[in-house]
Protein backbone atom coordinates (compact mmCIF):
# COMPACT_ATOMS: atom_id res chain seq x y z
CA UNK A 1 0.00 0.00 0.00
CA UNK A 2 1.25 3.49 -0.88
CA UNK A 3 1.07 5.10 2.58
CA UNK A 4 2.26 8.47 1.28
CA UNK A 5 -0.56 8.67 -1.23
CA UNK A 6 -3.08 7.40 1.32
CA UNK A 7 -1.95 10.08 3.78
CA UNK A 8 -2.40 12.78 1.12
CA UNK A 9 -5.90 11.53 0.34
CA UNK A 10 -6.86 11.57 4.02
CA UNK A 11 -5.46 15.06 4.53
CA UNK A 12 -7.36 16.29 1.48
CA UNK A 13 -10.59 14.67 2.66
CA UNK A 14 -10.37 16.15 6.16
CA UNK A 15 -9.48 19.57 4.76
CA UNK A 16 -12.51 19.55 2.49
CA UNK A 17 -14.74 18.43 5.35
CA UNK A 18 -13.47 21.16 7.67
CA UNK A 19 -13.89 23.86 5.03
CA UNK A 20 -17.37 22.94 3.83
CA UNK A 21 -19.13 21.22 6.73
CA UNK A 22 -20.35 24.47 8.28
CA UNK A 23 -21.35 25.92 4.92
CA UNK A 24 -23.27 22.79 3.89
CA UNK A 25 -25.16 22.68 7.21
CA UNK A 26 -26.11 26.32 6.77
CA UNK A 27 -27.46 25.66 3.29
CA UNK A 28 -29.55 22.70 4.45
CA UNK A 29 -31.32 25.01 6.87
CA UNK A 30 -31.52 27.91 4.41
CA UNK A 31 -32.27 26.21 1.09
CA UNK A 32 -34.85 28.73 -0.08
CA UNK A 33 -32.92 30.22 -2.96
CA UNK A 34 -30.05 27.70 -3.12
CA UNK A 35 -27.41 30.37 -3.63
CA UNK A 36 -23.86 29.02 -3.42
CA UNK A 37 -21.57 31.18 -1.30
CA UNK A 38 -18.08 30.91 0.15
CA UNK A 39 -16.71 33.22 2.83
CA UNK A 40 -13.38 35.01 2.50
CA UNK A 41 -12.00 32.94 5.39
CA UNK A 42 -12.98 29.66 3.75
CA UNK A 43 -11.46 30.74 0.44
CA UNK A 44 -8.20 31.69 2.11
CA UNK A 45 -8.05 28.24 3.74
CA UNK A 46 -8.58 26.62 0.34
CA UNK A 47 -5.83 28.75 -1.24
CA UNK A 48 -3.46 27.92 1.60
CA UNK A 49 -4.10 24.19 1.23
CA UNK A 50 -3.72 24.30 -2.56
CA UNK A 51 -0.42 26.17 -2.23
CA UNK A 52 0.87 23.34 -0.03
CA UNK A 53 -0.04 20.99 -2.88
CA UNK A 54 1.88 23.11 -5.41
CA UNK A 55 -1.19 24.85 -6.89
CA UNK A 56 -1.05 28.64 -6.66
CA UNK A 57 -4.38 30.41 -7.13
CA UNK A 58 -3.82 33.77 -8.81
CA UNK A 59 -7.39 34.57 -9.83
CA UNK A 60 -10.51 36.35 -8.66
CA UNK A 61 -12.87 33.85 -7.03
CA UNK A 62 -16.64 34.43 -7.25
CA UNK A 63 -18.04 34.71 -3.71
CA UNK A 64 -21.68 34.00 -4.54
CA UNK A 65 -23.29 32.02 -7.36
CA UNK A 66 -26.98 31.78 -8.28
CA UNK A 67 -28.52 28.38 -9.09
CA UNK A 68 -28.29 27.44 -12.76
CA UNK A 69 -30.53 25.40 -15.12
CA UNK A 70 -29.46 23.22 -18.01
CA UNK A 71 -29.05 24.95 -21.37
CA UNK A 72 -30.66 23.39 -24.43
CA UNK A 73 -28.47 23.57 -27.54
CA UNK A 74 -28.49 22.20 -31.07
CA UNK A 75 -26.58 22.29 -34.34
CA UNK A 76 -27.06 25.20 -36.67
CA UNK A 77 -27.75 24.12 -40.26
CA UNK A 78 -25.34 25.55 -42.83
CA UNK A 79 -25.58 26.00 -46.59
CA UNK A 80 -22.37 24.35 -47.85
CA UNK A 81 -22.35 26.22 -51.16
CA UNK A 82 -22.66 29.62 -49.47
CA UNK A 83 -19.85 28.77 -47.09
CA UNK A 84 -17.66 27.71 -50.02
CA UNK A 85 -18.40 30.96 -51.83
CA UNK A 86 -17.26 32.92 -48.78
CA UNK A 87 -13.89 31.14 -49.05
CA UNK A 88 -13.48 30.68 -52.83
CA UNK A 89 -15.82 33.32 -54.32
CA UNK A 90 -17.19 32.12 -57.69
CA UNK A 91 -16.28 28.40 -57.26
CA UNK A 92 -15.10 28.35 -60.89
CA UNK A 93 -11.94 26.32 -60.27
CA UNK A 94 -13.22 24.52 -57.20
CA UNK A 95 -13.87 20.77 -57.18
CA UNK A 96 -16.15 19.21 -54.63
CA UNK A 97 -17.27 15.84 -53.33
CA UNK A 98 -20.42 15.24 -51.32
CA UNK A 99 -20.71 12.24 -49.03
CA UNK A 100 -23.35 11.26 -46.51
CA UNK A 101 -22.97 14.06 -43.97
CA UNK A 102 -20.42 16.48 -45.45
CA UNK A 103 -19.19 18.25 -48.57
CA UNK A 104 -15.47 18.68 -49.31
CA UNK A 105 -14.31 21.53 -51.57
CA UNK A 106 -10.79 21.62 -53.04
CA UNK A 107 -8.93 24.44 -54.75
CA UNK A 108 -5.21 23.97 -55.21
CA UNK A 109 -3.64 23.58 -51.77
CA UNK A 110 -6.84 24.70 -50.04
CA UNK A 111 -9.44 22.33 -48.66
CA UNK A 112 -12.80 23.18 -47.10
CA UNK A 113 -15.04 20.66 -45.34
CA UNK A 114 -18.61 21.65 -44.46
CA UNK A 115 -20.55 19.21 -42.28
CA UNK A 116 -24.34 19.03 -42.40
CA UNK A 117 -24.38 19.84 -38.69
CA UNK A 118 -22.71 23.18 -39.42
CA UNK A 119 -19.11 22.37 -38.45
CA UNK A 120 -16.64 24.00 -40.85
CA UNK A 121 -12.97 23.06 -41.33
CA UNK A 122 -10.53 24.84 -43.63
CA UNK A 123 -6.90 23.92 -44.40
CA UNK A 124 -4.25 25.64 -46.51
CA UNK A 125 -1.18 23.49 -47.16
CA UNK A 126 0.55 25.91 -49.53
CA UNK A 127 4.14 26.73 -48.54
CA UNK A 128 4.93 30.39 -49.21
CA UNK A 129 7.90 30.83 -46.92
CA UNK A 130 7.82 33.52 -44.25
CA UNK A 131 5.22 36.15 -45.17
CA UNK A 132 4.50 37.46 -41.66
CA UNK A 133 7.76 38.70 -40.17
CA UNK A 134 7.98 39.45 -36.45
CA UNK A 135 4.70 37.68 -35.82
CA UNK A 136 3.51 38.15 -32.23
CA UNK A 137 0.29 37.54 -30.28
CA UNK A 138 -1.32 40.87 -31.13
CA UNK A 139 -0.52 40.60 -34.82
CA UNK A 140 -1.79 37.01 -34.89
CA UNK A 141 -5.10 38.13 -33.44
CA UNK A 142 -5.40 40.93 -36.00
CA UNK A 143 -4.78 38.49 -38.84
CA UNK A 144 -7.24 35.95 -37.42
CA UNK A 145 -9.98 38.59 -37.18
CA UNK A 146 -9.28 39.81 -40.72
CA UNK A 147 -9.52 36.24 -41.99
CA UNK A 148 -12.84 35.60 -40.21
CA UNK A 149 -14.39 38.85 -41.44
CA UNK A 150 -13.28 38.07 -44.99
CA UNK A 151 -14.68 34.53 -44.92
CA UNK A 152 -18.24 34.82 -43.67
CA UNK A 153 -17.78 37.10 -40.68
CA UNK A 154 -18.19 36.49 -36.96
CA UNK A 155 -21.33 34.65 -35.86
CA UNK A 156 -23.58 36.30 -33.24
CA UNK A 157 -22.27 36.51 -29.67
CA UNK A 158 -18.66 35.64 -30.57
CA UNK A 159 -16.03 36.92 -28.17
CA UNK A 160 -12.26 36.62 -28.15
CA UNK A 161 -11.20 33.93 -25.67
CA UNK A 162 -7.44 33.27 -25.77
CA UNK A 163 -4.34 32.79 -27.93
CA UNK A 164 -2.11 29.74 -27.55
CA UNK A 165 1.52 29.96 -28.69
CA UNK A 166 3.34 26.95 -30.15
CA UNK A 167 7.03 27.53 -29.70
CA UNK A 168 8.25 24.80 -32.06
CA UNK A 169 6.41 26.20 -35.09
CA UNK A 170 6.32 29.81 -33.82
CA UNK A 171 2.60 29.83 -34.57
CA UNK A 172 -0.50 31.06 -32.73
CA UNK A 173 -3.89 29.44 -32.29
CA UNK A 174 -6.43 32.25 -31.84
CA UNK A 175 -9.69 31.18 -30.22
CA UNK A 176 -13.15 32.75 -30.03
CA UNK A 177 -16.06 31.42 -27.97
CA UNK A 178 -19.80 31.95 -27.97
CA UNK A 179 -21.23 33.86 -25.00
CA UNK A 180 -24.90 33.30 -24.16
CA UNK A 181 -26.49 35.66 -21.65
CA UNK A 182 -23.16 36.48 -20.08
CA UNK A 183 -21.82 32.91 -19.85
CA UNK A 184 -19.45 31.11 -22.21
CA UNK A 185 -20.57 28.05 -24.16
CA UNK A 186 -17.35 26.06 -24.36
CA UNK A 187 -18.51 23.69 -27.11
CA UNK A 188 -19.30 26.59 -29.47
CA UNK A 189 -16.06 28.12 -30.73
CA UNK A 190 -13.78 29.19 -33.59
CA UNK A 191 -10.05 28.41 -33.93
CA UNK A 192 -7.68 30.10 -36.39
CA UNK A 193 -4.08 28.89 -36.73
CA UNK A 194 -1.76 31.74 -37.72
CA UNK A 195 1.83 30.88 -38.70
CA UNK A 196 4.74 32.92 -40.13
CA UNK A 197 3.94 31.36 -43.54
CA UNK A 198 0.24 32.24 -43.45
CA UNK A 199 -3.07 31.13 -41.98
CA UNK A 200 -3.04 27.36 -42.12
CA UNK A 201 -6.39 26.33 -40.64
CA UNK A 202 -9.80 27.52 -39.54
CA UNK A 203 -12.29 25.51 -37.51
CA UNK A 204 -15.79 26.65 -36.60
CA UNK A 205 -18.24 24.70 -34.45
CA UNK A 206 -21.01 27.17 -33.70
CA UNK A 207 -23.99 25.77 -31.82
CA UNK A 208 -27.42 27.30 -31.43
CA UNK A 209 -28.65 27.98 -27.86
CA UNK A 210 -32.35 27.09 -27.61
CA UNK A 211 -33.06 28.40 -24.11
CA UNK A 212 -32.85 27.05 -20.59
CA UNK A 213 -34.30 23.71 -19.54
CA UNK A 214 -35.80 22.71 -16.20
CA UNK A 215 -35.61 24.47 -12.86
CA UNK A 216 -32.36 26.12 -11.74
CA UNK A 217 -30.30 23.89 -9.46
CA UNK A 218 -27.66 24.74 -6.93
CA UNK A 219 -24.11 24.50 -8.28
CA UNK A 220 -20.96 23.58 -6.40
CA UNK A 221 -18.83 26.42 -5.09
CA UNK A 222 -15.71 27.60 -6.95
CA UNK A 223 -13.71 26.48 -3.92
CA UNK A 224 -15.03 22.92 -4.42
CA UNK A 225 -13.98 23.07 -8.09
CA UNK A 226 -10.50 24.30 -7.16
CA UNK A 227 -10.01 21.50 -4.64
CA UNK A 228 -10.82 19.03 -7.40
CA UNK A 229 -7.66 20.25 -9.17
CA UNK A 230 -5.50 18.46 -6.58
CA UNK A 231 -6.49 15.12 -8.12
CA UNK A 232 -6.62 16.39 -11.71
CA UNK A 233 -3.11 17.85 -11.55
CA UNK A 234 -1.64 15.06 -9.42
CA UNK A 235 0.91 14.01 -12.06
CA UNK A 236 1.63 17.50 -13.42
CA UNK A 237 4.96 19.11 -12.57
CA UNK A 238 4.57 21.66 -9.77
CA UNK A 239 4.19 24.47 -9.01
CA UNK A 240 1.13 25.19 -11.18
CA UNK A 241 -0.65 28.53 -11.33
CA UNK A 242 -4.43 28.87 -11.64
CA UNK A 243 -5.13 32.09 -13.53
CA UNK A 244 -8.91 32.07 -13.71
CA UNK A 245 -12.16 30.38 -12.74
CA UNK A 246 -15.43 31.18 -14.51
CA UNK A 247 -18.93 29.74 -14.68
CA UNK A 248 -20.35 28.76 -18.07
CA UNK A 249 -21.71 25.81 -20.03
CA UNK A 250 -20.14 22.73 -21.58
CA UNK A 251 -21.35 19.78 -23.63
CA UNK A 252 -20.03 16.93 -25.68
CA UNK A 253 -21.30 16.60 -29.26
CA UNK A 254 -24.29 14.38 -29.95
CA UNK A 255 -25.99 13.08 -33.07
CA UNK A 256 -29.29 14.71 -32.17
CA UNK A 257 -31.39 17.75 -33.03
CA UNK A 258 -30.99 19.17 -29.52
CA UNK A 259 -29.52 18.21 -26.17
CA UNK A 260 -28.55 19.68 -22.81
CA UNK A 261 -25.37 21.52 -21.86
CA UNK A 262 -24.44 21.46 -18.19
CA UNK A 263 -23.17 24.35 -16.04
CA UNK A 264 -19.43 24.05 -15.46
CA UNK A 265 -16.61 25.81 -13.70
CA UNK A 266 -13.81 26.47 -16.17
CA UNK A 267 -10.47 26.48 -14.36
CA UNK A 268 -7.67 28.12 -16.35
CA UNK A 269 -4.18 26.83 -15.57
CA UNK A 270 -1.27 29.06 -16.57
CA UNK A 271 -2.47 30.20 -20.00
CA UNK A 272 -2.85 27.23 -22.27
CA UNK A 273 -4.99 24.73 -20.35
CA UNK A 274 -8.69 24.72 -19.49
CA UNK A 275 -10.35 22.21 -17.17
CA UNK A 276 -14.14 21.94 -16.99
CA UNK A 277 -15.64 20.87 -13.66
CA UNK A 278 -19.31 19.84 -13.72
CA UNK A 279 -21.26 22.43 -11.72
CA UNK A 280 -23.69 19.83 -10.35
CA UNK A 281 -21.49 16.81 -9.66
CA UNK A 282 -17.98 18.25 -9.28
CA UNK A 283 -16.59 15.75 -11.79
CA UNK A 284 -14.14 16.59 -14.57
CA UNK A 285 -15.81 16.87 -17.99
CA UNK A 286 -13.79 15.29 -20.81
Amino acid sequence: MDWSKAKTILITAFTIINIFLGTNLWFKNNDINKVTAVSVKEMEEVKRFLKQEGIIVDADIPKKVEPQPFLMIGYKKTDAKKVAQSFFHDLKDVSYEKVKDSTTFQKGFQQLIVMENGIISYFNNEEKGEIYKDLDENRARELAEEFIKKHGGFPPNAEYDRTIYYNQSKSYLVEYVQVYRGKFLASSYIDVLVTPSGIKSYYCSWLEPLGYSGNPKKVISPAHALLKMVDILEKVEKPVRVTGIHLGYYSRYYNAEKWQAVPVWRVSVEKDEYYYINGYTGELEQ
